[in-house]
């Protein structure tokens, strides 16, 4: 059986035009021999074609047609994405959940005509629509997986922010009794790793995956600048640059501070907000924008169409983590963290955002208050919990490989010399 698999991914490949990578080909493989697969690989790796060719890959394995398969995803905007990339190859993909109100998109989804179904997780748990569409005979008959991207979601979410995650293992008693799960993740500890199998009930796993480090990504540590140096700083190479500057995201970690960021750089900018300078204020023109959940869809559209349009004004988007996941732009250049993140996985996901396209790229993390050094931010808080949780993040880095920092002391030096 090994073998005759082996033949039907070159007949995915040349179906799709694409040659599958090492890991992208065993996963799939593996999955179609009756596994239950938990795939760890880097960002960029490609890990959405690893079940988005998979409708087509059954078809060609059971010799039938109409394979369907669910994906549960975090983010609209994520599933937004998926869809576009997929559409052109000739899957059909839809995405269903609050935010999805084209009722021929619902009833094409529930009817089986879409081959690709992307879904949140509160929508498959809270509604009951998609439950009894799951037990619905179309489903029984052609549901070949059920996949669950960004999987570190499960954990990291499934307490507290978005419950619905921890009860996605109840679906398993749903599925037709041939129907494999599938986990995917860019970042994964061994505890990650067991609760989220635990949670979704992950029978006689295998683990495929590869060591998440980013050679061409190079990471700094710097104390955290008050907003008007780091946002005039900006402004300033920005002016100077203009469409040369690199493409930059700017993570935060609240949407408070995605606004007060957004308008002092537009105040820095000043006539510079466009380019060229004193254009219309429209969004073909601007330089900086913003991204947060909380977005609508059509903005959300405009922000991706501009920052990924390879001849495209938009330079610096400044967002929150639900620009994080997913986002397929190659050419992004430098990420920066105004504040940590609140685990490591989430920064080694935002910062692999950067360098998708082989070349150079930084990831810089403010860190502290502002015109104080970082290893004095460690000394005050160790006893507050909460920023204990910064320090273990800033910790991790001290047992990265020391290729991924940049060779400037001067930034790098407070974390590097920590005596933690």
């Amino acid at each position: 059986m090994a073998d005759n698999l082996q033949q039907l991914m070159d007949n995915v490949q040349e179906h799709f035009g694409v040659i599958l990578k090492d890991k992208q080909r065993e996963a799939m493989v593996t999955f179609m021999s009756g596994y239950d697969v938990f795939v760890v690989l880097p960002t960029g790796y490609g890990k959405s074609i690893i079940y988005g060719f998979l409708p087509y890959a059954f078809d060609l394995y059971k010799g039938q047609e109409g394979s369907i398969v669910i994906c549960v995803s975090p983010l609209v905007s994520l599933m937004m994405d998926q869809k576009a990339r997929f559409t052109p190859k000739g899957v059909v993909a839809e995405f269903v959940g609050e935010e999805q109100t084209d009722q021929n998109c619902i009833r094409s989804v529930i009817s089986g005509s879409a081959q690709l179904v992307y879904i949140s997780p509160e929508s498959l748990i809270c509604n009951q629509i998609y439950r009894n569409m799951i037990l619905s005979p179309i489903y029984k008959e052609k549901l070949v997986a059920f996949v669950i991207d960004e999987a570190h979601c499960v954990k990291s979410w499934g307490d507290k922010f978005r419950l619905a995650y921890s009860q996605l293992g109840d679906i398993r008693s749903l599925l037709p009794t041939n129907t494999n799960v599938m986990a995917l993740t860019a970042t994964a500890t061994h505890e990650t790793y067991k609760v989220v199998c635990q949670r979704l009930s992950l029978l006689n796993q295998k683990l495929i995956g590869c060591q998440p480090n980013r050679s061409n990504i190079k990471y700094e540590v710097r104390p955290l600048e008050d907003v008007e140096t780091f946002c005039g700083n900006i402004a300033g190479e920005l002016k100077i640059q203009g469409l040369e500057y690199p493409r930059t995201v700017i993570f935060v970690q609240r949407y408070s501070d995605c606004s007060l960021l957004f308008h002092t750089l537009r105040r820095k900018l000043g006539s510079n907000l466009t380019f060229p300078p004193d254009y219309p204020m429209l969004p073909q023109f601007t330089v900086i924008d913003m991204y947060t959940r909380a977005s609508t869809i059509s903005k959300k559209e405009q922000v991706l169409s501009a920052f990924c349009t390879p001849n495209g004004v938009l330079r610096v988007v400044i967002a929150t983590t639900a620009f994080g996941m997913g986002v397929d732009c190659s050419d992004i250049h430098h990420i920066i963290h105004w504040g940590s993140t609140s685990t490591i996985e989430q920064y080694v996901q935002e910062t692999g955002r950067a360098g998708r396209d082989g070349h150079l790229s930084r990831a810089i993390l403010y860190y502290g208050k502002p015109g104080r050094f970082v290893h004095q931010e460690m000394k005050d808080y160790g006893n507050n919990h909460k920023e204990c949780r910064r320090r273990m993040l800033i910790q991790n880095f001290m047992f990265c490989d020391s290729s991924m920092f940049v060779e400037d002391k001067d930034h790098c030096c407070d974390i590097c010399s920590l005596n933690l």
